[in-house]
Parts: structure tokens; sequence; C-alpha cells
């Protein structure tokens, strides 16, 4: 973690995505910041206009966690009572280890019933038909995703879950957004996807499909696959075990 105070501030490469947070010298119990506060100093340091969603304490820490929207995208920031001193990270809590930004933003993100039946609109493909719905955000060429189809398609065929398949071709995987394409416009589903079909129908409405997909899902935080999306609109980013998705499930009765 990188700190900076106001004077004699430097950026440094996370600020391209924004992923900063203010930290000072605060002790349990500190007043936050006003909302018209602390875009001014927002403002001032980096020199660009942030809209400051909402502000609140971050339980006895003496932070205040601070939610921005920065190019359509929720983010955070965390501010001491003053935001005299900014660094760029994310906040764990010692006491069990938990990443406490990820937590908020997974919060802050979550879908609502509206986002959900957007992105119902946007699904590729389905296998089950039993059990809740489950988003499963993926990529033909993630080889991170092969795991987690391994463990989430067998759920599906149990009838413990119906899994909705969101193509989201990640930039850096050449070819990923023809194969996603071709895929939608002929119809391929789980065996094209599987066999990492491409053809050279790259139909309009596949583009469309899938740069709607990618933009929406950006603009909610998600940038990795895969991810889950679960019925009651939290995700979550990273292959995650069967007892894991098991108990999330649980949760939701």
């Amino acid at each position: 973690m990188k700190y900076f105070s106001r004077k004699g501030l430097f950026l440094f490469s996370a600020l391209a995505i924004l992923n900063f947070c203010v930290v000072g010298s605060a002790v349990g119990g500190a007043s936050c910041p006003s909302k018209a506060a602390l875009e001014k100093t927002i403002q001032k340091t980096f020199r660009q206009r942030l809209d400051v969603v909402d502000v609140k304490p971050v339980g006895s820490s003496g932070l205040c966690q601070v939610q921005i929207k920065f190019r359509n995208q929720n983010r955070l920031i965390y501010s001491d009572s003053k935001g005299d001193y900014l660094m760029a990270g994310q906040l764990f809590s010692t006491k069990d280890g938990k990443n406490l930004t990820r937590e908020a933003m997974t919060e802050i993100n979550r879908l609502t019933k509206d986002e959900l039946e957007k992105l119902d609109k946007l699904t590729a493909f389905v296998v089950g038909n039993k059990g809740p719905v489950v988003y499963f955000v993926t990529d033909p060429h993630c080889p991170y995703c092969k795991k987690a189809e391994q463990i989430i398609e067998p759920l599906a065929k149990e009838g413990k879950l119906t899994v909705k398949y969101v193509l989201f071709p990640l930039k850096f995987h050449k070819g990923a957004r023809e194969e996603c394409i071709s895929i939608i416009c002929d119809k391929k589903g789980l065996e094209g996807f599987r066999n990492r079909y491409r053809s050279e129908n790259q139909c309009e409405k596949g583009k469309k499909q899938v740069d709607k997909t990618v933009n929406f899902l950006m603009s909610k935080g998600i940038t990795g696959t895969p991810t889950y999306i679960f019925p009651d609109g939290r995700y979550h980013s990273g292959v995650m075990p069967k007892k894991a998705i098991e108990e999330r499930l649980s949760k939701l009765k």
C-alpha cells in the first residue's frame, strides 16, 4: 500500500482503475466527512470530478467507507475524519482476514430484480431446468472457468440448480469475442462452447448481445471470469467449491 498526502501527491498505475482508499490517523468513533467535503477533496487531489454516493463508518475502525461513481461504476474510498491522506489498496480485517473492500463492493453492486431480468435476456444458453437459477459468467478461453464448469454442471444435472451461461469474453483472450458471437449466432450452446466453436457467422445480434453483456457486467463491477450471480443478486468472482455453492444456495431458502 502506498500513502500520500494532499501535498506532494503522486499518481500511480492503480489510479487508472481507481482502486484507491483514503486513510488517516483517525481513532475509533471518529465522525465522517460530508459528501460535499469529500467531493471537493477528491476533485482537488485527483483533478477530476467524482460523485460521492454514500458515506458511512467502517465499524469501530475510525475509517469511513465512501461510495463513489467512476465511469458509471461503483468504487470505494476510505476516509478518516479529515481526509488528509490517501492510499491505494484494499481494506482487510486482521481479526478474521476478511477482505472488507471486496465484501462491500459485492453488496453495493448487488443486482436488483430488474437487473437480473436484464441479465436473463443476455443469457447465451441454459444447463438444467430445476432448482434456483445461477448465472455463470464465463469465457471460452478461461482455464479457471473449465474447473468451475466441472463443479457447477453436475449440480445442474442433479437438479440442484439451473445454470444460465452468460458469455463474457476477456479482451486479452484473442478470438474469444468472435467465438462467443459465433456460438450465439449459430445457436451452438454448451457443446459449441466446450469445443471452442467459431465460424464466419458474426451476426449483428451476436455482436450486440456480447457487447451489451460486457458493458452491463462491467458497470456492476464484474471484470473477470468465472463469476457466479445468485438469485438474491449477490455475486462471487473466482472458482467456488461445490460445498460453497451449496451453502450459498441453502441461505436463499
